[in-house]
């Protein structure tokens, strides 16, 4: 009698990669109220934060252990994004990191944005305390935000401007009275003979 061969079983279905478990997946979650699209995009805004710093701290490591030339070559040359954004972002999770460990600013308490986390980075420390106390510094923080209140910040005052002023027509006064007396000074040369 023929003994039945078994059939090989068939490849095991993983869940994440069946498309059916993937459809219940999506039905299930897509939102449908104001609020439920705003947890939605809250929460991969979230992950995006965590994920630019995380780029930014390998970004950090690459740079820092890679041959000389080898980084720019092999990891800024192929990246999906130019050299100034790789840039930005590992001085932006260098700043961070450096924050959040001698406990001046939590990452908790910093905006959602590595451009934005850039620019605070560039700030001096007097201007970044002023922000600090101006309650500027948190997670909302809008780059545009900030770009206006550093604009407002090194805007000269209305009294520096007439100080300004002041010390500009003084200037005048000077430049004028000099003008007068080389003239004097020229028109005695002529009679003298001189040039």
């Amino acid at each position: 009698m023929a003994r039945l061969r078994v059939d090989n079983a068939p490849p095991p279905v993983l869940l994440e990669g069946d498309v059916r478990v993937q459809a219940l997946q999506t039905v299930r979650s897509e939102p449908i109220k104001a609020d439920d699209y705003v947890h939605a995009i809250n929460t991969l805004w979230s992950k995006a934060h965590a994920a630019f710093l995380d780029i930014g701290r390998l970004l950090i490591r690459a740079k820092e252990l890679l041959p000389h030339g080898e980084y720019t070559a092999a990891v800024e040359g192929r990246l999906p994004f130019t050299a100034r954004t790789a840039y930005q972002l590992r001085e932006a999770a260098r700043w961070a990191i450096e924050m959040d460990a001698s406990r001046a600013i939590p990452m908790s308490r910093l905006p959602g944005s590595y451009s934005t986390i850039y620019l605070l980075s560039t700030l001096d420390p007097p201007t970044l305390e002023a922000a600090e106390a101006e309650g500027l510094v948190r997670p909302e923080l809008r780059r545009s935000e900030l770009v206006a209140w550093r604009k407002e910040k090194t805007r000269p005052k209305r009294s520096d401007l007439m100080e300004l002023e002041v010390r500009r027509d003084k200037l005048r006064r000077d430049r004028d009275r000099l003008d007068q007396e080389i003239r004097q000074l020229e028109e005695q040369l002529k009679r003298a003979g001189g040039r």
